[in-house]
């Protein structure tokens, strides 16, 4: 065999760890993580990148919009209805005013003659 694949071959092997190698990483893992980052911190850098601002911008607008636009049909339905209610009192109002002339114009016929033709 070459020295160098006896070298790379003995460079491979597996070895056991020193000791207390896992307390020092444990140890230095909790170093480097630092204090929790809070919920509001978080979203806060997420929200920090501009696709994602625009994003949400853009979202609150298509939000605004269709509360609005919603909005607008709900007044438009509220006039329809009321619309609607102030046609039904009219023809009311024209039935019984129709009526009353009818009721007239046959008091008129009862009393005056008949003429034959």
């Amino acid at each position: 065999m070459n020295p160098l694949e006896d070298k790379l071959r003995e460079a491979l092997r597996r070895k056991a760890a020193p000791e207390g190698f896992s307390e020092r990483v444990l140890a230095r893992t909790r170093e480097l993580a630092g204090p929790p980052v809070k919920f509001w911190d978080r979203l806060r850098a997420f929200i920090a990148r501009p696709t994602l601002r625009w994003a949400a911008i853009g979202l609150c607008l298509v939000i605004a919009c269709s509360v609005a636009y919603r909005a607008r049909q709900e007044g438009q339905r509220r006039e329809g209805e009321m619309a609607r209610v102030q046609v039904k009192q009219a023809l009311r109002i024209a039935s019984v005013k129709l009526n009353a002339a009818r009721r007239k114009v046959q008091e008129i016929n009862r009393g005056a003659p008949q003429s034959s033709l």
